[in-house]
């Protein structure tokens, strides 16, 4: 919203980044966590994960997708799609987004609500920002981060090494049925 309505509230939106690889401060392996790279039916899978994540954080942007929203999110080359695996369970994930002159965003991240407190969002961090780092041209390594994102998000994102670089509000009518603040 581009300015407040009934019942919204003031959002401050923090972004971030990273501009070159020696600055990221990485965060251990816990044991049994692996990372895999999602390519076969990765429209859905991103989906599931956003309202996993996303859900109890108010994340509303792309909730109404269709099917077809979500894989030509996916489908693009310019998209890599991270899920983070403990044995075989699945507890987050990140989704990067390459854009033009070597910019690489950070579009998604986040652990679901079971798997969070237990050291893994860290090294996914770490792995998503040396994947970013890996892809041809990268530059720069860039996310936002609100109220509407786990509290350790901001944290973890400057413990990692990504410096804000700027703020903005945004109004946001939060669902009754989140843990928003």
């Amino acid at each position: 919203m581009d300015r407040p309505a009934e019942g919204a509230r003031a959002i401050v939106v923090v972004s971030l980044q990273m501009n070159h690889p020696d600055d990221l401060h990485p965060s251990p392996r816990p044991p049994g966590a692996r990372a895999e790279l999602i390519t076969e039916g990765a429209g859905l899978v991103s989906r599931d994960l956003y309202a996993g994540v996303g859900g109890p954080w108010s994340w509303v942007d792309r909730a109404e997708w269709s099917d077809e929203q979500w894989r030509a999110w996916t489908d693009r080359d310019s998209h890599h799609l991270w899920v983070l695996r403990v044995g075989e369970d699945i507890a987050g994930y990140a989704e990067l987004d390459q854009g033009e002159g070597g910019s690489v965003e950070i579009a998604y991240f986040g652990l679901l609500p079971d798997w969070a407190g237990r050291g893994l969002g860290g090294w996914l961090l770490t792995h998503a920002l040396t994947e970013a780092w890996s892809l041809p041209g990268a530059q720069r390594v860039w996310v936002h981060t609100c109220e509407l994102d786990s509290p350790a998000a901001l944290a973890n994102y400057r413990a990692r090494g990504m410096r804000e670089f700027a703020r903005s509000v945004e109004w946001r009518i939060p669902r009754p049925d989140t843990v928003a603040p």
